[in-house]
């Protein structure tokens, strides 16, 4: 979790420079915080899917929700079958 938290942020870190030194645009601080979670949100998603296809049987799904669910926010309002829906919130 904390590799996959890591490389998306220096990513997106990279990104943001390209875009500010090349394009000459500015950031604010609420459009990378969004730009964040929605990149991590979509790393997450793809990798639970990719841990639930390949087996699906309860300890696999146990492992998955160890994984990932208190990297979440307001984990307490997830559903209880959250690893079966598409898509994090945060």
């Amino acid at each position: 979790l904390l590799q996959i938290l890591l490389s998306e942020s220096a990513h997106l870190i990279w990104v943001l420079r390209c875009e500010r030194v090349i394009q000459d645009r500015t950031h604010s601080t609420d459009e990378i915080c969004h730009r964040w979670l929605s990149t991590i949100n979509a790393r997450l998603t793809d990798e639970k899917i990719a841990a639930t296809k390949i087996k699906r049987d309860k300890r696999t799904i146990q492992k998955v929700k160890d994984t990932c669910e208190h990297v979440l926010r307001n984990q307490m309002d997830l559903p209880d079958d959250w690893i079966q829906s598409r898509g994090f919130s945060g």
